[in-house]
């Protein structure tokens, strides 16, 4: 059963919400704090690389690339209601997410979807505030990354086939309106047979509120390997790793191989973001294989301003 790692729902309003979740939708949760608002400095957190899974240090490569994707989603019961991703400076005016956090086909097939023109980034977010935050200018997803036009009339288990084969397409390239003042990552595409790990990152809901980064160590593989799905994708990519509750709010957050606090050509390596997991497969996560044939028109198009 595909289930998506973040959209993470936040509703900004006093008071208890319940968590809920569909066949293929988002998880539903609650935010105690207020809006996020710019800020000019960083707590640093102490980081130690030999754990499994800990806090991140958002002052330091490659933390200091990655931040907080916030869509405002209200509705008439929840008004402050926000939708929160994971996302990461790739070039300089740009950040990489997932093609959910755009386009939420999940529970919209069709659209309507979000409202860009009040989407934020907040670079280095940590409790509530930002080294810097910019807002979206434009953003575009890959033409997979859509659900067939008889989606409504499929049985449960095409449904959940439907979705994998979108997943293949999850990711989505966001243009800002500045630049990165703290560099971009660098990324790898076309990469298979190339990496075997790597550090899964994002804001997940479930552990500290999402209001510091985590990273997660953990292998990497393709999903038609063992296979894990009847079709084989063979353009889904698993991180597998102990920590389950490293989920909502992490859709959109990179998979780096060589993770390193120093920085060089060869280290911090994006080579997929988180898109969603499986009910049969606790601590797998699972994401788009970034092609050039998928990734660079997308890339040429954002960055001439989604024309």
């Amino acid at each position: 059963m595909v289930k998506r790692f973040g959209v993470a729902i936040f509703a900004l309003f006093m008071g208890a919400s319940a968590f809920a979740s569909s066949i293929s939708g988002p998880d539903l949760g609650k935010r105690a704090t207020g809006p996020v608002l710019p800020a000019g400095g960083i707590m640093q957190l102490a980081q130690n690389e030999a754990q499994v899974a800990n806090t991140g240090n958002p002052s330091v490569a490659p933390l200091k690339w990655v931040g907080l994707l916030i869509t405002p989603n209200p509705t008439k019961q929840h008004p402050n209601q926000a939708a929160e991703c994971t996302g990461q400076f790739v070039k300089p005016n740009i950040v990489l997410t997932a093609a959910h956090c755009i386009k939420d086909i999940d529970d919209n097939p069709t659209g309507p979807w979000f409202d860009l023109t009040k989407q934020t980034f907040v670079l280095q977010y940590q409790n509530g505030e930002g080294s810097h935050t910019f807002k979206t200018v434009c953003a575009a997803t890959p033409p997979g990354w859509a659900l067939p036009s008889n989606y409504a009339t499929l049985k449960a288990g095409q449904k959940n086939r439907a979705h994998r084969a979108a997943s293949e397409h999850d990711f989505a390239l966001v243009l800002v309106d500045g630049n990165s003042p703290t560099g971009t990552m660098p990324y790898a595409l076309d990469w298979k047979g190339k990496v075997k790990e790597a550090v899964r990152v994002g804001y997940a809901g479930d552990i500290l509120d999402g209001e510091i980064v985590q990273q997660a160590l953990g292998i990497v593989f393709f999903a038609d390997s063992i296979p894990m799905f009847p079709e084989s994708p063979s353009n889904l990519v698993v991180h597998w790793q102990s920590v389950t509750d490293l989920n909502q709010g992490t859709s959109g957050g990179g998979w780096i191989a060589n993770f390193s606090t120093e920085e060089g050509t060869d280290k911090n390596v994006l080579v997929a973001v988180t898109s969603f997991g499986d009910e049969d497969y606790p601590g797998a996560a699972i994401g788009a294989y970034l092609t050039a044939a998928d990734f660079n028109p997308l890339l040429a198009y954002v960055s001439n301003g989604c024309k």
